[in-house]
C-alpha cells in the first residue's frame, strides 16, 4: 500500500517537469527565430557590402578608362566612310589613265584620310570623358538602388522577428498546459490530504492510494492540541509571574469563568451563600 502523500507529490513533480520542458521548448524556438535573423542580417550586409565595393572600384583608374575608351571611340569614327552616291545625284567621276591624275588622286584622298584620322581621334578624345563618367553613373546609380533594396530587406526582415518571437512562445503551450493539469491535481490531492476532504468523495483517498487517511487526521489533530497546550502554558507561566498565586493563563480563566457563571453555583462566595 502506497503513501497517500506520494501522489500529490508526484502529479507536483510531472508538473514541475512538463514546465520546465516547455520552457527549454519556448527558449529553443526562440533561439532559432533569433539565430535565423541574425544569419539573414549577416547576408544582406554583406551583399551590400559588395554592392557598395563594385562602386567604388568603379572610379579607380579613371584615366586609364578614359585612354581606353577615347580609342575605343576614336576607332569606331576612323571606320565610318561617307553615305553612297545617290542614283539620282551627281554621277562620279570616270577613272583617269594618266600618271599624273591618278597620283594626284591618291594623294588627295591620304590627305582626307589622315585628316578624317585626325578628327576622329579629337571627336574620341572630346567625348571620352563624357561617355565614361556617364557610364560609372548609371552603374554607380543602379548600385545604390540594389543597396537601397537590401536595405529594405533589412527592415522587412527585423519587422518580422517580432512574430517568429511571437510564434516561438507558442511552441511549449501543449506542453505547459499539461503541466498546469499536473500542478492542479497535485494541488488538489495535497489539499485533500492535508484536510482530510476529497473532492472526488467519501472513500476516495482508499480508492486513489489504497490507504485510509484517518491515521493522518488524527495526527494533524495531535499536532494542534500540542500546539494549542504549548501556548496555554507559555501564557499561564508568564500569568503565574506577574500575579503570583495565579493557575490559569487570561483566556483559560476567561474560559473557566464562564462555565462557572452558567453552571449556577457560585464558587467565589462564602460558605453561608453556597449553603442557601
Amino acid at each position: 500500500m502506497c503513501d497517500p502523500i506520494v501522489g500529490p507529490i508526484a502529479l507536483m513533480g510531472l508538473s514541475a517537469g512538463a514546465n520546465s520542458l516547455a520552457q527549454s521548448q519556448v527558449q529553443k524556438a526562440r533561439d532559432s527565430a533569433l539565430a535565423a535573423e541574425s544569419d539573414r542580417q549577416r547576408r544582406l550586409d554583406q551583399e551590400a557590402a559588395v554592392r557598395n565595393a563594385h562602386a567604388q572600384g568603379q572610379y579607380e583608374n579613371v584615366e586609364q578608362q578614359q585612354g581606353e575608351r577615347k580609342q575605343e571611340l576614336a576607332d569606331y569614327y576612323k571606320t565610318q566612310t561617307a553615305a553612297p552616291v545617290d542614283k539620282t545625284g551627281p554621277v562620279a567621276m570616270p577613272a583617269s589613265s594618266s600618271n599624273v591624275t591618278v597620283q594626284a588622286t591618291d594623294k588627295a584622298k591620304g590627305e582626307a584620310k589622315a585628316f578624317t584620322d585626325q578628327q576622329g581621334e579629337a571627336l574620341g578624345g572630346l567625348r571620352s570623358f563624357g561617355d565614361l563618367m556617364g557610364t560609372l553613373s548609371r552603374g554607380t546609380a543602379r548600385d545604390a538602388g540594389y543597396i537601397g533594396q537590401i536595405g529594405g530587406f533589412k527592415k522587412g526582415s527585423s519587422a518580422v522577428l517580432p512574430y517568429e518571437l511571437e510564434a516561438a512562445n507558442g511552441k511549449g503551450s501543449n506542453m505547459k498546459l499539461f503541466g498546469d493539469v499536473l500542478g492542479g491535481l497535485g494541488k488538489v490531492g495535497m489539499s485533500a490530504v492535508l484536510s482530510g476532504a476529497t473532492p472526488f468523495g467519501i472513500g476516495a483517498e482508499s480508492l486513489l492510494t489504497g490507504k485510509s487517511l484517518s491515521g493522518y487526521r488524527a495526527g494533524v489533530l495531535s499536532v494542534q492540541k500540542i500546539a494549542i497546550a504549548g501556548d496555554a502554558a507559555m501564557r499561564s507561566e508568564a500569568r503565574r509571574r506577574a500575579m503570583p498565586g495565579a493557575r490559569l493563563c487570561v483566556a483559560c480563566q476567561s474560559g473557566h469563568d464562564r462555565s462557572a457563571a452558567l453552571s449556577g453555583y457560585n464558587r467565589r462566595g462564602s460558605k453561608d451563600s453556597q449553603l442557601k
